[in-house]
């Protein structure tokens, strides 16, 4: 059995490696998409492309595929970015047993919501975390099964509210399970000295510029609000 980090990353590959080392620890295999001008792949993950990069959503679809294809082991891969760190608190092998459990099989969603960075910012109650799959285990049937086969992300997003829409897919398919008591920290580059401290956006790492400006965001957005009124269409999972 294993269990696959599956995420695009930009990062100098210096980072990159301190990052994958820490998840490796921990008992986790990498899986990453970097783009060729960016350091490539000249670092030890077990799995990766290096091509330009097609949106986060795509990016992370087809190495979700990869992995599951390359390791028929596997049984759950997560998702996120090169600035979440994993649980420090259980291995890959331990928490994977739990969600198996829990799903009775490998069709569902876990999204760890121990880190409660942002909570009672931005107009919102709570943290972001509860209400995106942003950093979600995603089971191996799930990946195969959802968007008839095609998922697990709905891949027109370029990158925001594709981790949105899969939180509420995955509670209308009733196959989502949030736990408070595991920590995925999520180091965005926003996160300062403290929980609640919100760095300057002139801080923006350059290659999050366009995922994040305000014509992507609204458009995503739009996507978002529409496919929900629609009920998301074809997010239904093959037999």
């Amino acid at each position: 059995m294993s269990v696959w980090v599956t995420v695009p990353s930009k990062r100098p590959p210096a980072e990159v490696e301190k990052w994958a080392q820490a998840w490796r620890l921990q008992g986790y295999k990498i899986a990453l998409w970097r783009d060729a001008d960016e350091g490539g792949l000249n670092f030890r993950i077990d799995t990766g492309i290096a091509d330009d990069y097609p949106g986060y959503a795509k990016a992370t679809n087809t190495l979700v595929q990869r992995a599951l294809n390359l390791d028929l082991s596997a049984k759950f891969c997560v998702i996120g970015g090169d600035d979440v760190w994993p649980d420090q608190n259980k291995t890959a092998e331990r928490i994977e047993a739990e969600c198996e459990s829990h799903f009775g099989g490998t069709f569902g969603v876990m999204q760890p919501i121990g880190d409660r960075w942002h909570e009672g910012r931005g107009g919102f109650k709570n943290a972001p975390v509860d209400r995106v799959a942003g950093s979600a285990w995603i089971g191996r049937d799930f990946a195969k099964r959802a968007y008839a086969g095609n998922g697990p992300l709905w891949d027109e997003y370029f990158h925001n509210f594709c981790d949105e829409e899969l939180q509420c897919v995955a509670q209308k398919l009733g196959v989502f399970w949030q736990r408070p008591d595991l920590t995925q920290r999520h180091m965005n580059w926003a996160r300062g000295a403290t929980d609640q401290e919100i760095v300057d956006v002139e801080r923006m790492p350059d290659f999050l510029k366009r995922a994040n400006s305000e014509k992507e965001w609204n458009s995503a957005k739009r996507m978002f609000l529409e496919r929900k009124a629609a009920n998301f269409p074809y997010h239904e999972a093959i037999p």
